[in-house]
Protein backbone atom coordinates (compact mmCIF):
# COMPACT_ATOMS: atom_id res chain seq x y z
CA UNK A 1 0.00 0.00 0.00
CA UNK A 2 3.02 2.54 1.06
CA UNK A 3 4.69 1.68 -2.67
CA UNK A 4 1.16 2.44 -4.57
CA UNK A 5 0.99 5.90 -2.38
CA UNK A 6 3.82 6.68 -3.09
CA UNK A 7 4.04 5.87 -7.00
CA UNK A 8 0.23 7.85 -7.23
CA UNK A 9 2.14 10.72 -5.30
CA UNK A 10 5.39 10.63 -7.76
CA UNK A 11 3.12 10.33 -10.69
CA UNK A 12 0.29 13.15 -9.61
CA UNK A 13 3.48 15.69 -9.53
CA UNK A 14 4.89 14.80 -11.71
CA UNK A 15 2.23 15.61 -14.52
CA UNK A 16 0.77 18.81 -12.15
CA UNK A 17 0.71 22.22 -14.13
CA UNK A 18 3.21 25.10 -12.43
CA UNK A 19 2.15 28.18 -12.01
CA UNK A 20 2.94 31.79 -11.27
CA UNK A 21 3.17 35.10 -11.94
CA UNK A 22 5.17 38.09 -13.12
CA UNK A 23 5.37 41.53 -12.50
CA UNK A 24 4.26 42.55 -15.92
CA UNK A 25 1.75 42.43 -18.41
CA UNK A 26 3.05 40.43 -21.85
CA UNK A 27 2.25 38.35 -24.61
CA UNK A 28 3.31 34.71 -25.92
CA UNK A 29 5.37 36.21 -28.42
CA UNK A 30 6.99 38.15 -26.05
CA UNK A 31 8.05 35.53 -23.74
CA UNK A 32 9.47 32.91 -26.61
CA UNK A 33 11.54 36.20 -27.72
CA UNK A 34 12.70 36.03 -24.18
CA UNK A 35 13.30 32.84 -23.34
CA UNK A 36 14.72 32.28 -27.08
CA UNK A 37 17.40 34.63 -26.06
CA UNK A 38 18.21 32.25 -23.31
CA UNK A 39 17.69 29.25 -25.29
CA UNK A 40 21.00 27.13 -24.38
CA UNK A 41 19.61 27.36 -20.82
CA UNK A 42 17.18 24.62 -21.47
CA UNK A 43 17.64 20.78 -21.79
CA UNK A 44 15.35 20.78 -25.22
CA UNK A 45 14.31 23.04 -27.95
CA UNK A 46 11.06 24.84 -28.10
CA UNK A 47 8.81 26.94 -30.43
CA UNK A 48 5.32 28.90 -30.51
CA UNK A 49 2.57 26.21 -31.86
CA UNK A 50 -1.00 26.43 -32.21
CA UNK A 51 -3.77 23.78 -32.95
CA UNK A 52 -6.49 22.16 -30.51
CA UNK A 53 -4.58 23.06 -27.27
CA UNK A 54 -4.16 26.68 -27.90
CA UNK A 55 -1.65 28.87 -28.85
CA UNK A 56 1.39 28.25 -26.88
CA UNK A 57 5.72 27.43 -26.50
CA UNK A 58 5.78 23.97 -26.99
CA UNK A 59 9.15 22.17 -25.81
CA UNK A 60 10.21 19.29 -27.77
CA UNK A 61 9.91 15.73 -25.59
CA UNK A 62 12.84 14.86 -23.67
CA UNK A 63 13.25 11.29 -25.18
CA UNK A 64 14.74 9.77 -21.89
CA UNK A 65 11.98 11.06 -19.98
CA UNK A 66 8.85 10.84 -22.78
CA UNK A 67 7.47 14.14 -21.38
CA UNK A 68 7.35 17.48 -23.19
CA UNK A 69 6.11 20.94 -21.50
CA UNK A 70 4.16 23.82 -22.93
CA UNK A 71 4.00 27.32 -22.10
CA UNK A 72 0.93 29.20 -22.03
CA UNK A 73 0.63 32.75 -21.01
CA UNK A 74 -2.91 33.90 -19.14
CA UNK A 75 -4.40 37.37 -19.01
CA UNK A 76 -1.16 38.69 -19.66
CA UNK A 77 0.96 38.15 -15.98
CA UNK A 78 0.26 34.53 -15.55
CA UNK A 79 2.41 31.63 -16.86
CA UNK A 80 1.08 28.66 -16.65
CA UNK A 81 3.65 25.23 -17.34
CA UNK A 82 2.40 22.19 -18.35
CA UNK A 83 3.91 18.62 -18.17
CA UNK A 84 2.72 17.14 -21.19
CA UNK A 85 3.60 12.97 -21.04
CA UNK A 86 4.43 11.49 -24.30
CA UNK A 87 5.36 8.15 -23.43
CA UNK A 88 5.27 5.37 -25.65
CA UNK A 89 4.71 1.81 -24.93
CA UNK A 90 6.05 -0.76 -26.75
CA UNK A 91 4.44 -4.66 -25.85
CA UNK A 92 5.45 -8.17 -27.25
CA UNK A 93 2.55 -10.21 -26.25
CA UNK A 94 1.27 -7.84 -23.46
CA UNK A 95 4.79 -7.85 -21.77
CA UNK A 96 6.25 -4.26 -21.70
CA UNK A 97 9.99 -4.09 -23.53
CA UNK A 98 10.32 -0.31 -23.72
CA UNK A 99 13.09 1.82 -22.22
CA UNK A 100 10.58 2.55 -19.20
CA UNK A 101 9.22 -1.22 -18.91
CA UNK A 102 9.88 -3.03 -15.67
CA UNK A 103 12.16 -5.08 -17.37
CA UNK A 104 14.35 -2.34 -18.41
CA UNK A 105 14.20 -0.02 -15.29
CA UNK A 106 13.22 -2.46 -12.76
CA UNK A 107 10.36 -2.26 -10.58
CA UNK A 108 10.90 0.63 -8.73
CA UNK A 109 13.00 2.52 -11.36
CA UNK A 110 9.35 2.16 -13.52
CA UNK A 111 6.83 2.77 -11.01
CA UNK A 112 8.69 5.44 -9.16
CA UNK A 113 11.60 7.05 -9.92
CA UNK A 114 10.52 7.79 -13.73
CA UNK A 115 7.97 9.60 -12.35
CA UNK A 116 10.38 11.57 -9.87
CA UNK A 117 12.98 12.48 -13.09
CA UNK A 118 9.97 13.71 -15.05
CA UNK A 119 8.63 16.09 -11.74
CA UNK A 120 12.65 17.43 -11.36
CA UNK A 121 12.57 18.15 -15.50
CA UNK A 122 9.19 19.94 -15.11
CA UNK A 123 10.06 21.96 -11.90
CA UNK A 124 13.58 22.84 -13.10
CA UNK A 125 12.04 24.25 -16.66
CA UNK A 126 9.12 26.24 -14.38
CA UNK A 127 12.59 27.55 -12.78
CA UNK A 128 14.38 28.21 -15.38
CA UNK A 129 11.63 29.93 -16.86
CA UNK A 130 10.77 32.16 -14.51
CA UNK A 131 14.16 33.37 -13.88
CA UNK A 132 14.59 34.71 -17.17
CA UNK A 133 11.08 36.50 -17.19
CA UNK A 134 11.88 37.91 -13.83
CA UNK A 135 14.77 39.16 -15.49
CA UNK A 136 17.64 36.90 -13.37
CA UNK A 137 20.58 35.47 -14.58
CA UNK A 138 20.89 31.76 -15.74
CA UNK A 139 23.17 29.28 -16.76
CA UNK A 140 23.32 27.39 -19.63
CA UNK A 141 22.03 23.67 -19.71
CA UNK A 142 25.07 21.35 -19.06
CA UNK A 143 24.54 17.45 -19.91
CA UNK A 144 25.92 15.66 -17.23
CA UNK A 145 28.51 13.29 -17.27
CA UNK A 146 28.12 10.13 -17.83
CA UNK A 147 28.58 8.60 -14.12
CA UNK A 148 31.23 6.62 -12.65
CA UNK A 149 28.95 3.80 -11.16
CA UNK A 150 29.57 1.82 -8.42
CA UNK A 151 28.52 -1.30 -10.47
CA UNK A 152 29.64 -0.70 -13.81
CA UNK A 153 27.64 -2.92 -16.59
CA UNK A 154 30.75 -5.44 -16.44
CA UNK A 155 33.65 -6.23 -14.65
CA UNK A 156 36.67 -8.42 -16.22
CA UNK A 157 34.27 -9.74 -19.20
CA UNK A 158 31.49 -10.26 -16.00
CA UNK A 159 28.28 -8.92 -16.42
CA UNK A 160 26.48 -7.34 -13.67
CA UNK A 161 23.34 -8.40 -14.85
CA UNK A 162 21.79 -11.00 -11.43
CA UNK A 163 22.28 -14.72 -12.53
CA UNK A 164 19.18 -15.45 -10.46
CA UNK A 165 16.74 -13.06 -12.02
CA UNK A 166 18.13 -14.39 -15.68
CA UNK A 167 17.77 -18.40 -14.40
CA UNK A 168 14.63 -17.91 -13.07
CA UNK A 169 13.01 -15.46 -15.78
CA UNK A 170 14.80 -18.29 -18.26
CA UNK A 171 13.01 -21.05 -16.18
CA UNK A 172 9.75 -19.82 -16.25
CA UNK A 173 9.51 -17.24 -19.07
CA UNK A 174 12.28 -18.76 -21.24
CA UNK A 175 9.64 -19.43 -24.03
CA UNK A 176 8.82 -16.23 -24.20
CA UNK A 177 12.66 -15.04 -24.34
CA UNK A 178 11.54 -12.42 -20.95
CA UNK A 179 15.37 -13.58 -20.02
CA UNK A 180 16.87 -11.88 -23.49
CA UNK A 181 14.87 -8.65 -22.65
CA UNK A 182 16.65 -8.27 -19.26
CA UNK A 183 19.82 -9.11 -20.75
CA UNK A 184 19.30 -6.73 -23.20
CA UNK A 185 19.38 -9.08 -26.33
CA UNK A 186 16.31 -7.05 -27.57
CA UNK A 187 15.88 -8.39 -30.89
CA UNK A 188 16.25 -12.27 -30.61
CA UNK A 189 13.70 -11.62 -27.36
CA UNK A 190 11.42 -10.39 -29.45
CA UNK A 191 11.98 -13.57 -32.07
CA UNK A 192 12.08 -15.92 -28.78
CA UNK A 193 8.27 -14.47 -28.24
CA UNK A 194 7.02 -15.10 -31.52
CA UNK A 195 8.21 -18.33 -32.05
CA UNK A 196 8.30 -19.61 -28.72
CA UNK A 197 11.80 -19.86 -27.61
CA UNK A 198 12.30 -20.68 -31.63
CA UNK A 199 10.35 -23.70 -31.22
CA UNK A 200 11.81 -24.89 -27.28
CA UNK A 201 15.02 -25.74 -28.48
CA UNK A 202 16.72 -22.07 -28.50
CA UNK A 203 15.23 -21.49 -24.68
CA UNK A 204 16.37 -25.04 -23.80
CA UNK A 205 20.35 -24.16 -25.28
CA UNK A 206 19.61 -20.67 -23.14
CA UNK A 207 19.08 -22.11 -20.25
CA UNK A 208 21.70 -24.54 -20.23
CA UNK A 209 24.39 -22.14 -20.70
CA UNK A 210 22.76 -20.31 -17.94
CA UNK A 211 22.76 -22.94 -15.81
CA UNK A 212 26.90 -23.31 -17.11
CA UNK A 213 27.64 -19.97 -16.07
CA UNK A 214 28.34 -19.71 -20.37
CA UNK A 215 25.42 -17.22 -21.20
CA UNK A 216 26.23 -13.68 -21.94
CA UNK A 217 24.18 -9.97 -22.04
CA UNK A 218 24.13 -7.73 -25.29
CA UNK A 219 28.07 -6.36 -24.93
CA UNK A 220 29.22 -10.40 -24.68
CA UNK A 221 29.85 -10.25 -21.04
CA UNK A 222 29.10 -13.51 -18.88
CA UNK A 223 26.68 -13.92 -16.74
CA UNK A 224 28.21 -15.74 -13.67
CA UNK A 225 26.69 -17.02 -10.49
CA UNK A 226 28.28 -15.20 -7.76
CA UNK A 227 28.72 -17.03 -4.42
CA UNK A 228 26.63 -13.72 -2.83
CA UNK A 229 24.03 -12.15 -5.01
Amino acid sequence: MADFKENAKAMATSTLPREFDISYSTTLEEVYEKLNARAAAFQMPFEIKGGIAGQRIAFVKEPDLDIAIWLYVKDGSHIKIVPNLQQSQTSVNGIRVDKNSVLRRGVKGAYVDIHVERGAYADKVTDTVKKILNGEEVEDYVAPAAPVSAAPEAVDGVSNRSWKTTFWLSFFLGYLGVHRYYVGKIGTGILYNLTFGLFGIGSLVDFIKICCGKFTDKQGNVIEKKKKQ
